[in-house]
């Protein structure tokens, strides 16, 4: 006769819960940010990068909004010189966040963007994205930093990440990541 002991609780909890956090992690970043016409040009002497971001899962954005979360857009743009066997030099960067958040009273969402006084709103979380995020531009510097005859590389990083979380909070949770879609950087290589 054989008999069988039941296995321990913590052996078959253990991966019911690794299934869970595989899952949850998943749900977390099914959204995602998508580039449009990442572009170098010159506007009055001025170099600047123009981009539109376009977000995947609009849906879990518009729940973490309508529960109180304010998002924020972070884009970093480098402009780097091509040429060394090591480290390019950087030649110029810029930087913008841009705020969203809903208002439960007027029930509309709200896009603050650098350079603008007043908000965009809208009622619609997919036009007011359009509206703000379609198109954007970060100024880069004097187009004169530029040499003739040389290859450069524009890197973009854009992030889409909670602004409201308290500095002693994210301290303490160092290891949590708070963006609500995964960093992605996109590179523009052009010679003048």
């Amino acid at each position: 006769m054989h008999c069988t002991r039941p296995l321990p609780l913590a052996a078959t909890a253990a991966p019911i819960l690794a299934l869970v956090l595989v899952l949850w992690a998943a749900a977390a970043f099914a959204q995602s940010l998508v580039l449009s016409n990442l572009v170098v040009d010159n506007q009055a002497g001025t170099l600047m990068a123009r981009f539109g971001v376009a977000v995947d899962g609009v849906a879990e954005i518009t729940e973490s909004l309508q529960n109180g979360a304010t998002l924020g857009l972070t884009c970093k743009a480098k402009l780097s010189k091509n040429g060394g066997l090591f480290a390019s030099p950087q030649v110029a960067a810029a930087e913008m966040t841009s705020r969203l958040k809903f208002d439960s009273l007027t029930r509309e969402y709200a896009l603050v963007q650098p350079g603008r006084e007043a908000p965009l709103k809208n009622a619609r979380l997919d036009e007011l994205l359009r509206a703000g995020w379609g198109e954007l531009t970060l100024d880069m510097g004097s187009w004169r930093m530029l040499e003739r005859g040389q290859e450069y590389t524009l890197a973009l990083d854009i992030r889409l990440h909670q602004t409201d979380i308290p500095n002693w909070f994210r301290r303490t949770l160092f290891f949590w990541s708070w963006d609500v879609a995964p960093s992605t950087t996109y590179q523009l290589h052009f010679k003048y």
